[in-house]
């Protein structure tokens, strides 16, 4: 790839608001959840798209070291995918352990953790009771569960599972706002 210039600061913003306006609009057509009890910082994760459809929308609630590193407060990271949301989870755990499907560990701690047990726990969902598979252990979980057709992973950091309430979220501009920051943060404005 050949670099050939780069986008000005009123550039960059325009791109990133046709950016917010397309998220806006998929937002209504795609199922995301909030934490509801969440009253800190919110900040729009990855949105994952396969041939131009839109597969997955991840809701970060908490502050996140950009740079891979652990934040020591509590993180709830709640992902809906059009895939099998366990596989999702399983995936996020080796990726947090640091391992890719190139490492030569990763075959092995994926049939290891596949193995095991997983705990049942409830998460209230839209005022309903959802079964969720969870792994991890009490400062860091994943927790999975099938939802008509979608599924839903949340990924918890510091903060008990039995704390989280999902409901349904459409509005995604406090999640917009807190990316807004961080991309302000990190290009220096």
């Amino acid at each position: 790839m050949e670099i050939i210039g780069h986008l000005d600061e009123e550039q960059f913003w325009t791109q990133q608001r046709a950016i917010e306006d397309q998220i806006r609009a998929e937002a209504t057509t795609f199922p995301t959840y909030a934490v509801t009890t969440w009253d800190g910082p919110r900040v729009l994760g990855p949105w994952e798209r396969e041939n131009d459809v839109l597969t997955s929308v991840t809701l970060r609630h908490g502050e996140v070291d950009w740079d891979g590193g652990d934040v020591d407060t509590p993180f709830v990271e709640v992902t809906t995918t059009m895939k099998d949301p366990h596989r999702k989870a399983l995936a996020a755990m080796l990726s947090a352990i640091g391992l890719t499907p190139m490492s030569p560990e990763y075959k092995r701690r994926r049939e290891a953790i596949a193995a095991t047990d997983a705990q049942r726990v409830t998460v209230p969902v839209d005022g309903v009771d959802v079964d969720f598979e969870l792994h991890g252990g009490a400062e860091r979980w994943w927790a999975s569960a099938q939802l008509d057709e979608h599924g839903v992973v949340i990924e918890g950091r510091r903060h008990a599972v039995d704390d989280v309430v999902l409901a349904s979220e459409s509005d995604m501009e406090p999640y917009l706002e807190g990316l807004r920051t961080r991309i302000r943060a990190a290009r220096g404005e």
